[in-house]
């Protein structure tokens, strides 16, 4: 079984800084993933490393969403 490579190089932090960023963009966040998907399948790199990178894009964008909603909540109380 093959072993998921998380945060395995210095790119890895700008990944998911990345998916952050992208969640505070909204729907435009949607052409950014799919720009990101693009080009990491273009990348020559080993398929067990894209499915990383994918996975480290897509914890910043979920947290992005997290502190999104988390501010969106704290402007109505």
């Amino acid at each position: 079984m093959a072993r998921l490579y998380l945060y395995d190089d210095k790119r890895s932090v700008f990944h998911t800084v990345l998916g952050f960023a992208s969640a505070f963009l909204l729907i435009y966040g949607l052409v950014v993933f799919i720009s990101y998907l693009v080009y990491e399948v273009r990348e020559k790199e080993a398929p067990i490393s894209t499915i990383g990178d994918v996975v480290e894009f897509i914890i910043g964008y979920v947290a992005g969403l997290a502190v999104l909603l988390w501010l969106a909540l704290g402007f109505y109380t």
